[in-house]
């Protein structure tokens, strides 16, 4: 159940980023474990080992790339900067929630073999409760997405 939170501040990002579909903010949410998975696959990364994806400065990196892309591909600063926030908003739960099953920190703050850290809440709580709060994070997001999205009429045709 681990990790669904973070479509929550996708969901909930449509309101400053209307020209971004919310599909994009929801995959710029999820982009760090995207690119984990892809760099496990390679053998470049594991579960305790994540520099590329996790570290705090690729995450910065991935942010800042993610954001100079969508700007220039939907031609709005604002889309792109909403975009690189979320994507980096990834690292900042990832801070708050890790290590997620015990263990001493596990989120790199440079390259391999720097310092790591983690706050580690997830360990600190009842899988039943960490459960409670993601599905919680994504109805909460849900509803805000919901609440503050464009419904355009269905005319009928005649």
């Amino acid at each position: 159940m681990a990790g669904i939170a973070h479509i929550s501040i996708g969901l909930a990002a449509k309101r400053l980023a209307p020209k971004a579909p919310v599909w994009l903010l929801v995959i710029s949410s999820e982009l760090i474990d995207l690119l984990w998975g892809c760099f496990a696959l390679a053998g470049l990364e594991t579960f305790g080992e994540s520099p590329w994806s996790h570290g705090l400065f690729m995450a910065a990196l991935w942010s800042v790339t993610a954001a100079l892309l969508t700007a220039r591909i939907y031609r709005s600063h604002r889309t792109g900067f909403v975009v690189g926030l979320v994507v980096f908003s990834h690292w900042v739960i990832d801070f708050i929630t890790h290590p997620m099953f015990g263990g001493p920190p596990d989120l790199p703050l440079l390259l391999a073999g720097s310092a790591k850290v983690g706050l580690g809440l997830y360990s600190a709580i009842p899988m039943l409760l960490t459960t409670i709060i993601e599905i919680g994070c994504v109805g909460a997001g849900l509803i805000i997405y919901l609440k503050t999205r464009k419904i355009t009429p269905v005319v009928p045709v005649r």
